[in-house]
Order: structure tokens, then sequence, then C-alpha cells
């Protein structure tokens, strides 16, 4: 099987959890980050989760999955202690064309979550389609050591950028040059050892910017 790598909008989009484990505990943070809404069923939670929960940033019913439950969501994750009931969930969701996760048996999925480098505005995911995690892991290691924190930076200062060019400079061809011309430039360099008021100076001379 080849998965379609996509990228997913979540905000505000309700997104269930069955299960309140570990597991389910580290799927739920990495769906909060994403602006989800997040509705976990589960008899118990983590105290982290359950944290969660105290300060409104998650909803918790506590009881075992229904079948109802799906029922509007936009993504579900079958996360139990129960391979026959996280099956059932992830056949439920397929036959109800609902996305759907699930921790064990992988293949009951309709998709699969990557191993992912997180530098704010840049993400890179990597996935070997469930064959080797542990490559996965590797990868995803060596990319965190290459790609640092200044790719963040550079790319909110670029988001700034793209904004007053798109004021200033009415020829498409001659913004995407400018653009190009800063990939290429020593910006990431001078963002990489903490000289952001140079990096910021190099900016505004290549596009003739003078503040963002």
């Amino acid at each position: 099987m080849r998965y379609y790598p996509v990228f997913l909008d979540l905000r505000d989009r309700r997104c269930l959890i069955a299960g309140g484990g570990k597991v389910a505990e580290r799927k739920a943070l990495s769906l909060f980050e994403a602006g989800a809404d997040i509705v976990i069923i589960s008899p118990t939670l983590t105290p982290r989760l359950r944290t969660l929960m105290q300060s409104g940033k998650i909803s918790h019913k506590a009881r075992p999955f229904e079948d109802a439950d799906i029922a509007g969501a936009y993504l579900v994750i079958a996360a139990t202690d129960s391979e026959q009931i996280n099956s059932h969930i992830g056949q439920l969701c397929r036959n109800g064309q609902v996305l759907v996760n699930v921790a064990s048996p992988p293949e009951e999925s309709s998709f699969i979550v990557p191993s992912v480098v997180d530098r704010g505005e840049l993400l890179i995911a990597v996935s070997t389609g469930g064959r080797s995690p542990a490559l996965s892991k590797a990868i995803r290691q060596e990319l965190g050591e290459r790609f640092g924190s200044e790719y963040d930076i550079f790319l909110r200062k670029m988001s700034l950028v793209r904004d007053r060019l798109r004021e200033e400079v009415t020829d498409e061809q001659a913004r995407r040059a400018i653009f190009q011309t800063l990939v290429e430039s020593d910006v990431l360099g001078l963002l990489k050892a903490g000289r952001e008021h140079e990096a910021d100076s190099r900016i505004a001379e290549i596009t003739g910017l003078k503040e963002l």
C-alpha cells in the first residue's frame, strides 16, 4: 500500500478519541496543538488528560465507547486497551466514511500518523508506511538536527514579507524572485547564529522593505 501524504486543517473540527491511556494522551496532545475540538470517550484518563479536561481544553465522557459516538466526528482515534474494540471502531468508521487511526491493530486504520519534526511553521513528516517505526524515528531525529528553530523564525518573517510585498510589488514574477533570493541568502544562517538584527537588515536589503 502507498499512502497519500496530506496535512489536515483540524481547527474546530470534532475529533474523537476512544481510550484514555498513554497512547490516547499522545494523540490528544498532537490534536490539541492542531486546534482540534477533542472529545475523549473513556472510563478513565491519565493525569495529564484529566488536567486538560479540568481546564476545559478537551471534553470527556466517562464511559466506554458506543457506536453512536462517531456521529458528527471528523476524525477518530481508536486507542482503547482492547484490540477487538479498536477493530470494531475502525470498521465502523470506514463504513461511515470517517477518518480513523487505530492504535492496535494498525492495519484497521484509514490513515497513519507520521513521525514529525515540529519547528513551528515548519512541519516535516516522515513515514515508512508502518513498516519500520524505528527507521521513521531515526530519520526524524536526523532531520531534527538539520532543521532548527531558525526555520520557524524565518517562516514567520517571510509571512510578514509576503503581506508587504503583495501591497508594494504588483509583479508576481518579481515577488517570486525576491523570495527565491531570500531562501538562497545568508538570512537563515544569521538566524541560526542568533544574529536576528543582522538578518532583518539583510531581508530589508533584499526586499527593499524598510520595516517588517
